[in-house]
């Protein structure tokens, strides 16, 4: 239940709501988004807002998938780079944090030397979160419900002098605006609307005489 309500919420909000973010870091990276179009996901983690795996369960979260981090091959690794973020912002290792991975070991007295390798994988996780989003956004696409297919014809609201004609014509209907000529002379599209007749889906364009 928690996750589909997540699925709802934008990441912002979601990271915000989760503690993993504070309300200015948030809104900067909204700023620098703005600017430059980047993906808000990885703004925060270049930033060291955020770690590159509380983003992903975060990401998976709000899709409403469970990823879990607690076992299986790269624990460690995430578990790693989680406590090294956790000690860059200067977070207290007993808090509470949406990535459970392993009991974090007591907090270092000071941060290590940059890990060559470690930084490579992160750069590395950092890319596998774009990715992630690109696919959350091709996710939100396939849930577009198609448009019913439209009708192959149109109807034509024809004034006369002694009445109005519904001429049928094929194709889609005429823009407002659009200049119509018909046997019975030269038109101009007042609006497009439905049909003046019970029953009738095609859409009809309403004439008026020039």
């Amino acid at each position: 239940m928690e996750a589909a309500q997540n699925a709802r919420q934008p990441l912002g909000e979601l990271l915000l709501a989760k503690g993993l973010v504070a309300k200015e870091e948030l809104e900067l990276a909204l700023e620098e988004q703005a600017e430059t179009g980047r993906l808000l996901g990885a703004i925060l983690v270049d930033r060291g807002c955020v770690s590159g795996p509380a983003l992903a369960v975060a990401l998976a979260e709000q899709n409403g998938v469970e990823l879990h981090t607690e076992e299986g091959f790269g624990t460690g690794l995430w578990a790693k780079i989680e406590r090294r973020h956790r000690s860059e912002k200067g977070a207290d290792d007993r808090a509470e944090n949406v990535v459970r991975i392993e009991p974090a070991p007591p907090p270092l007295e000071a941060v290590p030397d940059p890990d060559p390798q470690l930084e490579q994988l992160e750069a590395e996780n950092r890319r596998l979160q774009d990715e992630i989003e690109r696919l959350q956004g091709e996710f939100s696409n396939l849930k577009l419900v198609e448009a019913p297919e439209q009708p192959s014809s149109h109807l034509l609201f024809v004034p006369r002098a002694s009445g109005y004609l519904l001429v049928e014509r094929q194709g889609p209907p005429p823009e407002p605006g659009d200049e119509v000529t018909l046997a019975e002379g030269s038109f101009v599209v007042s609006k497009v609307g439905p049909a003046p007749v019970p029953g009738e889906r095609r859409v009809c364009a309403f004439l008026l005489s020039r």
